[in-house]
C-alpha cells in the first residue's frame, strides 16, 4: 500500500511516534533497539541528523504482518535498520509528531496509527539514511522512516535487521544504561476509562 509522505522537522535527533496526551515518563526509555526510545505510549525515533527534515511515512493494519517469505523479507531490503516494539494506547491517537512547531506549522498529514481503539498495538519502524549527515543541521537530509502498526499483545522488542552505525551506537550504549522495572500493565478499569475519555474526546472534536 501506497501512503502519503511527510516531511517531518528533526530537533536535536529526535521526533516522536505518541499517543496524543498519554502520561509517558522520559525515564523509562529503552533504547535497546537502536532506533528509538521506547516508553509506554510512545517512542521518541532517533534520527541521524541533530536538525533538519526526513521523510517519514506510516500505515495502519488491522493484522500482523509476517517475515515468513522471501517477498517480505525483500520489502526491508531497501532499509537500514527494522525493529518492532510494543505501545500501549489508551487515548486511541497513535500520531507522527515533531517536538516542537512554529507558529505557521500544522500537524503531520499522516494516517491515524490507532484506527482500532484504544488497547496495545505493535510497531514496526523502519530508517534508512541514518549515516549519511549523522550528527549534522542539514534541511533535506535524505533519512527516511516508515512506520507499520497493528492492534497485538504487549511483547518483547525485536530487532529485525540492523546495519547502520548510528543504531549501533545507540545499542551500545543501552547496554549500560540503568535497567527500569517494566511498567505495571492497566487494569480492566482502566482501559474502560480510557475508552470512555477517547470516545468523549472524539464527540468533543466532531462538534
Amino acid at each position: 500500500m501506497v501512503t502519503d509522505t511527510a516531511s517531518i522537522y528533526v530537533q536535536d535527533h529526535g521526533f516522536f511516534l505518541a499517543d496524543r496526551d498519554a502520561s509517558t515518563p522520559l525515564e523509562t526509555m529503552d533504547y535497546s533497539t537502536g532506533l528509538a526510545g521506547v516508553m509506554e505510549s510512545a517512542v521518541l525515533i532517533h534520527a541521524g541528523i541533530d536538525r533538519g527534515y526526513v521523510a517519514v511515512t506510516a500505515q495502519a493494519l488491522e493484522h500482523p504482518v509476517g517475515m515468513d517469505t522471501a517477498e517480505q523479507w525483500a520489502d526491508v531490503a531497501s532499509w537500514d535498520d527494522v525493529a518492532e516494539v510494543s505501545l500501549y494506547v489508551p487515548n486511541a491517537s497513535l500520531t507522527v509528531e515533531q517536538l516542537t512547531y512554529g507558529p505557521s506549522e500544522s500537524r503531520p498529514q499522516l494516517p491515524d496509527l490507532s484506527p482500532y481503539g484504544p488497547g496495545h498495538y505493535r510497531v514496526r519502524i523502519h530508517a534508512s539514511g541514518r549515516d549519511r549527515h549523522y550528527d549534522q543541521v542539514i534541511d533535506q537530509s535524505g533519512e527516511r522512516f516508515h512506520f507499520v502498526t497493528w492492534p497485538a499483545p504487549p511483547a518483547a522488542p525485536l530487532v529485525i535487521k540492523a546495519t547502520s552505525r548510528c543504531g549501533y551506537g545507540l545499542r551500545l550504549n543501552a547496554l549500560h544504561a540503568p535497567r527500569h522495572s517494566e511498567p505495571v500493565p492497566p487494569t480492566s478499569a482502566q482501559q474502560a476509562e480510557a475508552q470512555r475519555q477517547a470516545l468523549l474526546r472524539r464527540n468533543l472534536l466532531n462538534r
